[in-house]
Formats: structure tokens, sequence, C-alpha cells
């Protein structure tokens, strides 16, 4: 291949890599992108992690929602309906790692997952009982799934730190 076909062809790439805005040719978005995925605790603001005490055998309840393409530069807010529709034949799953007390599913290794949504908001109030009552880390995310259950977007990765 001559040194000017493969120039024009990088020069090809790195346009179509711009007007994509840097995705994968899978169509898949880059994480955060398209779902933004805040936790709420005591009706406090909606932040990117939480520290909680975690109290066994009594709950201690907080709140993730999710919402896939959110008005752009708008205060997050979980309770105003999304504008947009998911795209036809896709779903949102919250999914937590470690797995602990959550669902495992083919197609997600490591993560477990805790709820779906056929709408662009998902919204869902977890507790400590979803963690086995354990201190640690735990992480959460939102995935866009299409009919065959493959990733097609996935939100920012929120974790919640239990302390004993």
């Amino acid at each position: 291949m001559s040194r000017a076909v493969l120039v024009s062809l990088l020069a090809s790439l790195l346009l179509v890599s711009a007007a994509y805005g840097g995705r994968a040719s899978t169509g898949a978005a880059r994480a955060g992108e398209e779902i933004a995925l805040r936790a709420s605790f005591h009706q406090g603001p909606w932040t990117r992690s939480l520290h909680l005490k975690l109290h066994k055998l009594s709950l201690t309840n907080f709140r993730l929602c999710a919402i896939w393409h959110g008005p752009a530069g708008a205060t997050f807010d979980c309770d105003a309906a999304a504008d947009t529709a998911l795209p036809t034949g896709t779903s949102l799953r919250l999914e937590q790692s470690p797995v602990a007390r959550a669902l495992k599913r083919p197609g997600s290794p490591g993560w477990g997952m805790l709820g779906t949504s056929g709408t662009a908001s998902l919204s869902a109030v977890l507790s400590n009982q979803v963690t086995g009552d354990k201190p640690g880390t735990f992480r959460y995310r939102v995935t866009l799934r299409n009919p065959t259950g493959h990733i097609v977007a996935a939100s920012n990765v929120l974790t919640v730190i239990w302390q004993p």
C-alpha cells in the first residue's frame, strides 16, 4: 500500500471518528455520555457518589436515578420526565458490582441486575440489603441494552461506600 493511500485512509478514519464524537464503530457511546446516573440520600442533592454508615440489620435507604438523554446543561431532576423515548426495542438496566444479592445475568460478568425500565428514566430505592449488609465499596451503572441484550450505551459509574 502506498504512503499516500495510508495517509488518506488515516485522515478519513480521523474525520469519521470526529464526526461521531469518538464513538466506537459498534455505535456504543462513551461511558456517561448518554445516560446520567445520580444518587440521593434522605431527600438530599443528587450526587455521583455516597458514603453511608452501615447499621447491620437496620435498613438504610438511598435513591438512584438514571436519565437517558436528559436535558443538556439543566440541573439533574429525576422527577422531571425525560423528553425523549428510548430507541425501539431497547431498555435500561440498573446493575451493581460486586453482585452480592443482585441477579446474575449473561452478558454482564461481575455485574448483577437490580432493575429495568422501558422508558427513558429509571428510578430505584435501594438499601444495604442488596449489598448483603456488608461494608465496602459498591459500584452502580445503568446500561442501555438492545433487544438481544447487548450494551449500546452505559452511564457513569456511581459508587456507594458502606462504612462500619
